[in-house]
């Protein structure tokens, strides 16, 4: 899984990147919301944990200004120093899907975390998710693909893989982030399994920027789904397009 962190100034949750690594988490820190909006802009996030003590900004603003670019589907969890029923229903209310207040022990902070996933990924399933890019359609309930209302049979692996470009739509998917997804591990630095995946998937899907939906290759980086029409759901908006988000931060 990956996460993603604010943690503002609290000297409570300092030890959390180095807990969730040692648990097989990748965790990246945010210092600022300006920098925590712009990150699930621009990577793919698992959970996001949000401390509610936050520098010059309130913490169930960021939450709402997350889900206002998101869709529910993104599990969130708000790191709370106050126990009150207050702070409990106001984080809620503002889009939290959990709160866990006072220092967090490992375990139950694990534990926690654990249940919100499988919460998550249990609403997905039932919703029957289908994502659409261009002339396409992944669903994930039959796990098989269309192009322009023609079914597309694809192996367990390729459908994974579709349905993580194809839900991150003009985002640049590290190599690894891709195979810890498909893989559930990094690959070896000269393994052409990805590649080849790739590859494969391309030819499956007839993917050309001719039939309006491509993948390219982000040199050193790793690749992008690119969408050359307007056609594009489940897509989140940039925050450094210059279009104005609900959040103001210093």
């Amino acid at each position: 899984m990956n996460i993603a962190l604010l943690s503002g100034q609290s000297a409570h949750l300092k030890a959390v990147p180095d807990l969730l690594a040692r648990s097989g988490f990748r965790c990246n820190v945010f210092a600022s919301a300006r920098a925590l909006i712009q990150g699930v802009s621009l990577a793919s996030y698992d959970m996001l944990l949000i401390h509610d003590e936050l520098p010059g900004t309130a913490a169930i603003d960021v939450i709402r200004t997350v889900r206002c670019a998101r869709s529910r589907d993104l599990p969130i969890m708000m790191l709370g120093g106050s126990s009150s029923e207050e702070a409990l229903v106001e984080a809620l209310d503002a889009g939290a899907d959990d709160y866990l207040c006072g220092p967090p022990s490992t375990r139950v902070l694990l534990a926690r975390m654990a249940a919100l996933r499988r919460r998550a990924t249990g609403d997905r399933q039932r919703q029957g998710l289908v994502v659409r890019a261009g002339p396409y359609q992944l669903n994930s309930v039959g796990r098989f693909a269309t192009l322009n209302g023609e079914r597309i049979t694809l192996t367990p692996k390729e459908f994974d893989l579709a349905m993580l470009l194809f839900s991150n739509a003009g985002r640049v998917l590290a190599n690894r982030r891709i195979e810890q997804a498909i893989w559930h591990r990094e690959l070896p630095p000269l393994s052409r399994a990805l590649a080849g995946l790739m590859s494969r998937l391309r030819k499956a899907l007839r993917l050309s920027p001719e039939i309006g939906v491509s993948i390219t290759v982000v040199y050193a980086h790793g690749y992008r789904l690119d969408v050359h029409d307007d056609g594009v759901s489940m897509r989140l908006p940039n925050p450094l397009s210059g279009k104005p988000l609900a959040l103001t931060v210093p």
